[in-house]
């Protein structure tokens, strides 16, 4: 795959991410009593964003990883986050996705990763707690919103 299918592959995954983390927050705006629990790990899948964001852009902003927002904060922070990407990624050259990114941790420890890799780990890990949430929805009695990325595929195929 080259470095331009590879940038417009990853436009696509975070349309993507996007839709399936509206759809989590959806479904779990349906639930009669939510767990806090819920509320911080869509939180959580934001804010990580964020954070992975602004070390790619090396922007020396502290975020906390764990910050707290509303369902409706949530929805709203995914979508603009995703332009962010989109237009980060849509304004690089072919070759910045090989380029890597020096940031501390939040525990302070120093890394070094390819902007290939962390855009990985960010659509990777915001699936990761999209899961725990529909885990959590199903056991609070409600019906987990179905993120799987072939539904998605489906859905705009239409």
């Amino acid at each position: 795959m080259t470095n331009i299918e590879l940038r417009n592959h990853f436009i696509h995954l975070f349309k993507y991410s996007d839709w399936a983390t509206r759809e989590t927050a959806n479904s779990m705006k349906k639930l009669e009593k939510k767990e806090n629990k819920l509320i911080e790990l869509l939180s959580h899948i934001v804010s990580a964003q964020k954070v992975w964001l602004n070390r790619t852009l090396k922007r020396g902003v502290h975020i906390d990883p764990w910050e707290k927002h509303t369902v409706e904060e949530c929805i709203s922070q995914s979508t603009s986050i995703t332009a962010e990407w989109i237009n980060l990624l849509e304004s690089s050259l072919d070759s910045d996705l090989e380029k890597r990114i020096e940031y501390a941790n939040t525990k302070g420890e120093r890394f070094s990763n390819t902007i290939k890799d962390t855009i990985t780990q960010v659509i990777n890990h915001s699936t990761y707690h999209r899961a725990q949430i529909a885990l959590l929805v199903r056991q609070s009695g409600g019906e987990p919103a179905k993120t799987d990325y072939i539904v998605y595929q489906r859905e705009f195929q239409k």
